[in-house]
C-alpha cells in the first residue's frame, strides 16, 4: 500500500484591513491539501462559510486498482501569547480550539493530537522549548489563564531565567504591577491513518468553528476612510459602489446618536484554499455557500457568477475549478443595543 500525505492547511493570523484598541484578529482556516499526487482525484467540495460554522464536503476517487492508504493531518492556526495582537479562538482552554470534526462516509472518526511550543525570532530557525515548559508545569497553550497561574507558581529567579532566554517579557504597568507576558508559538495538529479504497470514491467531511476578525465600529463607510484603505477593502473583498453606498448610510445611522441606541460593527471572515490543488486535475465541481446569518448583515466578497439562494444565502457553482485566491468575506453587522 502506498502512503501520502494529506494535511489541513490554516494560515498564520490573518491581518485586517483596520486595526483599533480593541479589535482582534482572525485565524484563517483552510482545507485539505494533498501531497503532489496523480492518483487521487477530487471529484467535488461543497464549502458552507458562516460565522457560526464552516463545513466542507470532499469526494476524493482513487484513480487506481490499489487501495492507497494516507495519514490525514489538521495543523491547527499558530497561537502566539503576543498581547500586541488580540486573536479570537472560538474555545481556548481545550486543544482543540476551534472545535474540528471530522467524518468519513459519514461516520465520526477520532484523531491523535500533537502540540509542541517553539520560540520563533525574526532571522532565525525556531528553537523548540515543549520540554522546558511541560517539566516546568506550564500549559502549552499561552493565552490561557490556566498558564498565566502557573507562571505565577514559579519563583521569581525561574521567572527571571525564562525572561532571559526569551521564553517571557517582562511587563510593568503603570500602577507597579508586574506580568510575565508569554512570547512562545503553539504549533497543534490533529491527524489519523485513512486509505483511499481503490477505484473507489469516498466522502470526507470537516467542520469546525471559525475563528472571526472584528472591529468594533464601521471603518468602511466613514465619510473619512483613507483612500488607499478603501482600496485595500475592493482588492480584498470586491467591494462596489452600491456596496459602499449602503455601508454609509449604516455609519450615519450609527454615528447619530453615537451608538448609544443603534450600533453597527465589522466581522472578518477568511478561509484559505489556494493551498491545496494537488490532487490529480482541478476540483471537478466546486459549491460555495456563504451564509451572512442576518438578513440586515451587509456582505462583500469576491466571486464568479455569484447568486442570491435566500434571504442570507450566497451560492457560487464552478466546474473544473482551479482556486486563484483565498476566500475573505466581510461582513457589516448592526443591530439595537439592549
Amino acid at each position: 500500500m502506498r502512503t501520502l500525505w494529506l494535511a489541513l492547511a490554516l494560515a498564520a493570523t490573518a491581518s485586517l484591513p483596520a486595526r483599533a484598541d480593541d479589535s482582534s484578529a482572525a485565524l484563517a482556516a483552510g482545507g485539505l491539501v494533498l501531497e503532489k499526487t496523480d492518483k487521487i482525484a477530487l471529484a467535488s467540495e461543497e464549502l458552507y462559510l458562516s460565522e457560526k460554522a464552516v463545513r466542507i464536503d470532499y469526494r476524493f476517487r482513487n484513480l487506481t486498482d490499489a487501495d492507497i492508504e494516507t495519514t490525514i493531518a489538521f495543523p491547527m492556526p499558530d497561537i502566539t501569547g503576543d498581547r500586541e495582537m488580540l486573536t479570537a479562538i472560538p474555545d481556548p482552554a481545550h486543544d482543540n480550539f476551534l472545535k474540528f470534526v471530522t467524518e468519513v462516509d459519514g461516520r465520526p472518526v477520532e484523531s491523535q493530537v500533537e502540540q509542541r511550543a517553539f520560540l520563533i525570532r525574526n532571522g532565525a530557525p525556531p528553537v523548540e522549548i515543549t520540554d522546558r515548559l511541560k517539566g516546568l508545569g506550564i500549559p502549552l497553550m499561552p493565552t490561557v489563564e490556566a498558564t498565566e497561574e502557573a507562571l505565577r507558581r514559579l519563583g521569581e529567579r525561574r521567572r527571571l531565567a525564562l525572561a532571559a532566554d526569551g521564553i517571557l517579557e517582562r511587563q510593568v504597568h503603570k500602577d507597579g504591577t508586574i506580568a510575565d507576558v508569554p512570547l512562545w508559538t503553539l504549533k497543534s495538529k490533529f491527524w489519523r491513518r485513512q486509505v483511499f479504497p481503490a477505484g473507489r470514491e469516498i466522502t470526507v467531511r470537516q467542520s469546525y468553528v471559525p475563528s472571526l476578525g472584528s472591529l468594533p465600529s464601521l471603518s468602511y463607510g466613514a465619510p473619512n476612510v483613507d483612500p488607499a484603505q478603501k482600496a485595500q477593502y475592493a482588492t480584498r473583498y470586491c467591494t462596489e459602489p452600491a456596496f459602499e453606498k449602503a455601508a454609509q448610510a449604516l455609519y450615519r445611522r450609527a454615528s447619530a446618536d453615537g451608538s448609544r441606541s443603534f450600533q453597527a460593527y465589522e466581522q472578518y471572515l477568511s478561509y484559505v484554499i489556494t493551498s491545496g490543488g494537488n490532487w490529480a486535475g482541478p476540483i471537478g465541481t466546486f459549491k460555495l455557500v456563504v451564509d451572512k446569518g442576518d438578513p440586515a448583515t451587509l456582505i462583500a466578497f469576491c466571486g464568479t457568477n455569484v447568486k442570491k439562494t435566500g434571504p442570507t444565502t450566497f451560492e457560487m457553482v464552478v466546474k473544473d475549478y482551479v482556486p486563484q485566491r483565498d476566500i475573505d468575506i466581510l461582513l457589516l453587522k448592526s443591530g439595537t443595543n439592549g
